[in-house]
């Protein structure tokens, strides 16, 4: 239910944004970013089992493989969205929930500590961190 308001209200803001705009790919791909780090948080917080941490994780660097080179054209493309002080309104309000979501997924890190001794895990974790260096520059 959760979800599915949460998808809604990110059409709806993707609407009402404009997405003929100048940085309607950029808005779109946050969008994107977001939808998978609430796919991945959510997952871990079902999660009661090594098996399930790992099968979170896995999902998430299959997402992420996907989405992190858009990411990264993206930022190539409007190095000025990196500098906060030079992004659109509009921009900014996604920048908050991203923002939001990046606390929340600092904070996951403490229950896939719980299960970092099982080797499923840590292969999982390896993925995603290879996963999310194809955002890196």
């Amino acid at each position: 239910m959760k979800k599915t308001v949460l998808v809604l209200l990110s059409f709806l803001m993707l609407v009402f944004i404009g997405c003929s705009g100048k940085y309607s790919d950029a808005v779109e791909v946050n969008e994107e970013f977001l939808d998978v780090m609430i796919d991945y948080l959510e997952g871990l917080d079902k999660a009661d089992s090594a098996g399930k941490v790992a099968a979170s994780m896995n999902k998430f660097a299959d997402r992420m493989a996907v989405l992190g080179p858009k990411m990264k054209k993206i930022s190539e493309k409007y190095p000025e969205l990196k500098d906060e002080n030079s992004q659109p309104e509009e921009f900014k309000e996604l920048r908050k929930k991203g923002d939001a979501m990046e606390k929340k997924f600092a904070g996951s890190f403490m229950k896939t500590m719980k299960y970092m001794n099982d080797p499923e895990v840590q292969k999982a974790q390896q993925r995603l961190s290879a996963a999310m260096q194809t955002m890196a520059k």
